[in-house]
């Protein structure tokens, strides 16, 4: 057999390349079944820690309201939780949830509205600001360490309590394997 010509070759290659995206992506979606990806997403450490974190903020966030902090939204334990008890950075803080200074900012300015937090200028740094909560900020702090001990024992009820502290000891030894620094969540 005769080889092709290498102009045909490469032309071949150059379209053949264009399409097999496409083709590739076609098949995988003419194979798609709807109830096997839902079961593998459902056994995704990342779907069942995402689960876990919405359903405990989202019980947080109502006992705490319960406790007299009516202005307690339901996204601020994700900036809250990541502010030392001296004050943090608003860049530190964003690097900390990966995401942007302007994003958290925004955030920022609603848990301060509520009373939970103030702004301050960095000590050393002149152009950075520290978030630091506030009287009414610590007293709510508390107030949210004491609703997680009480969340975390009923979650612990249910499975028992010896898995839960498993649980919570082989997920501090993965972030100490994987973020030993504490880089991407708070200290």
């Amino acid at each position: 057999m005769r080889p092709l010509p290498r102009r045909v070759s490469v032309f071949t290659l150059r379209q053949l390349s264009r399409y097999l995206p496409k083709l590739s992506s076609n098949l995988r979606i003419s194979n798609f079944d709807s109830e096997a990806v839902r079961a593998r997403r459902e056994q995704a450490l990342i779907r069942m820690l995402f689960r876990t974190t919405n359903t405990m903020n989202a019980e947080l966030t109502r006992r705490v309201r319960t406790r007299g902090w009516s202005g307690f939204q339901l996204s601020f334990p994700r900036l809250l939780s990541q502010i030392d008890t001296d004050g943090t950075s608003i860049s530190e803080v964003a690097k900390r949830l990966g995401t942007s200074r302007q994003a958290l900012s925004q955030l920022a300015r609603s848990v301060e509205q509520a009373g939970f937090i103030e702004r301050f200028p960095h000590p050393t740094d002149g152009r950075s600001v520290v978030l630091r909560q506030t009287q009414d900020g610590r007293r709510a702090l508390m107030d949210v360490l004491e609703v997680l001990d009480v969340i975390e024992s009923d979650y612990a009820s249910r499975i028992g309590h010896s898995k839960f502290a498993q649980l919570k000891q082989l997920l501090a030894e993965l972030l100490h394997e994987i973020d030993p620094g504490g880089e991407l969540g708070g200290r």
